[in-house]
């Protein structure tokens, strides 16, 4: 008679058979209640202190809620998000994926736009596609006045650039240090007014040359004591 070994682990504890006593045979089915799992062992074995069965003797076939949970553990540990259950598609709730020109599909992202005032391609738009003025009425116009309010052109018109160059009576000096040890401490006298009258406001400035700097008829040398 057919002799069927089964082995079922209800005490404490998870896992297959194992140990240094005892034997399994090729194809023995055990069942773990507690852990959940179904093992199958790989061949007649007979354990000892120095070949122990381990749980490398068996292929292991896991419960549905240990595969979930490994499942979920393993989706943990890879830092997936909630792209990793999706599908990939254009539908509601699926992933998009490029093209083969790199682009998302169009009917993910349609065009923008297909043509600009009837172009297409690699479109160069002028001013008489635009039925706008030409390219030389319109140089023209900005080149006038034509097109400022009154109140711009009065604010332009008191606008003036001043500048201060050298002429043979100065000369450019390119060193700051230089230049400080050159000129008269305090020697030049400033004075500024904000003259209202002009729109926008003009600052006006008075310059002059301090007399106690300089030599007049009246100065005079003292050569001092010896």
């Amino acid at each position: 008679m057919a002799t069927i070994q089964f082995k079922r682990r209800t005490t404490a504890g998870t896992g297959p058979f194992t140990g240094t006593s005892g034997v399994i045979k090729a194809g023995e089915p055990q069942v773990d209640f507690n852990g959940g799992n179904l093992y199958i062992s790989k061949a007649d074995k007979t354990a000892s202190s120095g070949t122990p069965i381990s749980q490398s003797d068996y292929m292991e076939i896991p419960s549905t809620s240990v595969v979930d949970n490994r499942i979920d553990n393993k989706i943990s540990a890879l830092g997936l998000g909630t792209a990793s259950t999706k599908n990939t598609g254009t539908g509601s709730g699926q992933i998009p994926v490029l093209d083969s020109s790199g682009k998302l599909p169009s009917s993910v992202v349609p065009n923008a736009v297909s043509s600009v005032n009837g172009k297409t391609g690699a479109v160069t738009i002028s001013l008489t596609d635009l039925s706008g003025v030409s390219t030389s009425t319109f140089n023209s116009h900005t080149a006038s006045s034509s097109h400022l309010t009154t109140e711009q052109i009065t604010k332009l018109s008191n606008v003036q650039n001043t500048s201060i160059s050298n002429n043979n009576g100065s000369y450019y000096e390119a060193n700051l240090t230089t230049f400080n040890s050159k000129t008269i401490t305090n020697g030049l006298v400033l004075y500024s007014v904000l003259d209202t009258k002009y729109s926008p406001n003009a600052k006006i400035y008075s310059l002059g040359i301090d007399s106690s700097k300089v030599l007049t008829p009246s100065s005079i040398i003292d050569g001092g004591t010896f």
